[in-house]
């Protein structure tokens, strides 16, 4: 059995008890399964394989063993100094957060073979909610509301993504498709009462994501209660709806074109949830463990084919955008980030640390 290596994760007090313990926990979590064991301290651990600093901005000490350190919040040019002066004397690898830090700090002189980076991960503890479709139909028995259009959606598409809230009289053969399709329905058929029935409906207006409108009579009023409370539509583009500027977001008069609107808001909403889909904890860790792999096997020089090779190839969608120089620049003189940079200075250290104790 191969023995694990041993990684030491440098969590200084500052960074304690918010994210970037989080991250270290993540790490200490996760490392064990890709070769190393995981310990965690206020100070280099010196008989670990690999020291990996938890935040740049500690890492500025000598070090006895391999290191790396994360790279995060580089804002001013102090920061980027300091960067690059550890990855002179005594860091590795430097390890980012994104690509567009990556290429940052290349761009102030810094040695690609130096940086690396690794999205973070997330918890999945969040998860999309429904998409809220309102309507405010009653029905009849000559169907004029085309509800068929929605049963005919129902038998030909999954409908998980959506939560239907349905206010008024004669829905009762249509939910049992709707769920069976996967969507949740809430139903308000009414009372005696209307004025009662309204206020409530009313109440729940405001939230709906979207009012559905399938009649082709003159229009719905519900269409002007859901504008009224900024909600967009999807409505037959007839009647008064035509009159009213702007307040038509979902054109529909086919069958196509309502289950075309349906699909494409529960795709955009798995795009946006795919984005992160494969950002686990236990794949953040993992990009760390290649890393420390490389070093210690004297293969630096591969760590970026490695890293993309693990991650996958995706092309940026959005070009990063910097900070100006003069915006940069101007941070020079903040009296603020001059006290931080001097505070970092080695010989400085300790009169940081009596400043914060007192």
């Amino acid at each position: 059995m191969v023995k694990a290596r041993k990684a030491h994760l440098v969590l200084a007090q500052d960074n304690r008890s918010w994210i970037i313990e989080k991250m270290a926990a993540r790490i200490a979590e996760h490392a064990p399964a890709f070769g190393f064991a995981v310990s965690v301290g206020e100070a280099e651990d010196a008989d670990a394989d690999v020291n990996h600093w938890m935040s740049y901005a500690f890492a500025n000490v000598p070090h006895n063993t391999p290191a790396t350190m994360l790279i995060t919040h580089l804002d001013d040019p102090y920061k980027v100094g300091l960067v690059k002066s550890e990855l002179t004397s005594g860091v590795d690898v430097g390890i980012a957060l994104s690509s567009h830090t990556c290429d940052t700090l290349v761009a102030a002189g810094v040695g690609e073979t130096s940086l690396a980076f690794a999205v973070p991960g997330h918890d999945f503890a969040a998860a999309p909610r429904r998409i809220v479709i309102g309507l405010t139909t009653r029905l009849y028995a000559d169907g004029r509301k085309r509800e068929a259009m929605l049963v005919e959606m129902a038998r030909t598409m999954r409908l998980d993504r959506f939560r239907f809230e349905i206010f008024g009289l004669g829905w009762e053969d249509v939910i049992p498709l709707l769920e069976a399709a996967g969507a949740e329905v809430a139903y308000s058929p009414g009372t005696d009462d209307f004025r009662a029935d309204y206020v409530e409906m009313m109440a729940r207006v405001p939230a709906f994501d979207y009012y559905l409108y399938l009649g082709r009579d003159e229009g719905s009023l519900g269409t002007l209660d859901a504008l009224a409370a900024g909600v967009k539509t999807i409505v037959t583009p007839q009647g008064f709806h035509v009159d009213l500027p702007g307040g038509i977001t979902h054109a529909i008069w086919s069958q196509e074109e309502l289950e075309t609107v349906f699909r494409d808001l529960a795709e955009e909403v798995d795009r946006r949830a795919g984005a992160v889909a494969g950002l686990t904890w236990q794949s953040y860790a993992e990009a760390h463990t290649i890393i420390w792999h490389a070093i210690l096997d004297g293969r630096v020089g591969e760590v970026a084919g490695l890293l993309a090779a693990h991650r996958g190839h995706h092309a940026r969608e959005i070009a990063p955008v910097s900070e100006g120089r003069a915006t940069m620049l101007r941070r020079l003189v903040s009296p603020y980030r001059i006290r931080s940079a001097l505070s970092h200075i080695p010989l400085l250290k300790p009169v940081r640390a009596w400043v914060k104790g007192r």
